[in-house]
């Protein structure tokens, strides 16, 4: 019954989400210490590349989290781009099959300012398909030994009609006392919220491109 409870919650919440904004809009606003984004975009895909395209998504960042700069986090200034506020440098990652945490180490650079080496953090991503054909890929930061406090982001993919899927994504981002301090609103829009905007549109270009590779 709880979980029963649980899911028409969440579809409610998805639904009203809908009706209260455009289908290609970002948005963010700043409560209790926590930064929170949403962006949006409807586009016209089958229920079978939405599955493949996330299912992808979620085992290269479980085996090969490299390969994800070259589709779902292609362009979004990381990986040595010097030409933004913040670059975010992918050491090594190893994924735990037992408790499916992710283990990351990342350098995190501010150009002209400083840097930090060798920062730990541990992250589940995983992925839950529900019977009203709603796809939903989470991702939550569950330890980092600088830079954020929490950090939690959906991905969901709501089916609507004429074959028409929404993709939404969704960001709730609480920075350590350093990033609190340096990334303020207005570096918030150009060092985050751009990023899960970019993100999706990644997502949804390589489902346009699964999707006419099989016409």
């Amino acid at each position: 019954m709880k979980r029963t409870y649980t899911y028409l919650i969440f579809t409610l919440v998805c639904f009203f989400s809908i009706l209260a904004s455009p289908t290609d809009s970002v948005s963010t606003y700043y409560k209790d210490g926590a930064f929170i984004s949403q962006y949006q975009r409807k586009i016209k895909i089958s229920n079978k590349i939405v599955s493949a395209v996330t299912s992808d998504l979620v085992s290269d960042f479980h085996t090969t989290p490299g390969n994800l700069f070259n589709w779902a986090l292609k362009d979004l200034g990381l990986q040595g781009h010097k030409d933004n506020e913040l670059i975010i440098v992918l050491k090594s990652s190893i994924n735990d099959p037992k408790t499916n945490v992710t283990h990351g180490l990342f350098d995190v650079v501010i150009p002209g300012l400083t840097s930090f080496d060798n920062i730990k953090m541990d992250g589940i991503i995983q992925k839950t398909m529900y019977s009203n054909g709603q796809t939903k890929v989470t991702a939550d930061i569950i330890y980092s030994s600088f830079v954020l406090k929490k950090a939690y982001g959906t991905l969901t993919i709501i089916p609507l009609n004429n074959n028409e899927q929404l993709y939404i994504s969704n960001l709730k981002i609480e920075f350590d006392w350093f990033f609190n301090l340096f990334i303020t609103k207005r570096r918030y829009k150009t060092i985050v919220e751009w990023r899960i905007k970019k993100f999706t549109e990644n997502m949804i270009d390589e489902s346009e491109r699964r999707q006419k590779a099989v016409k």
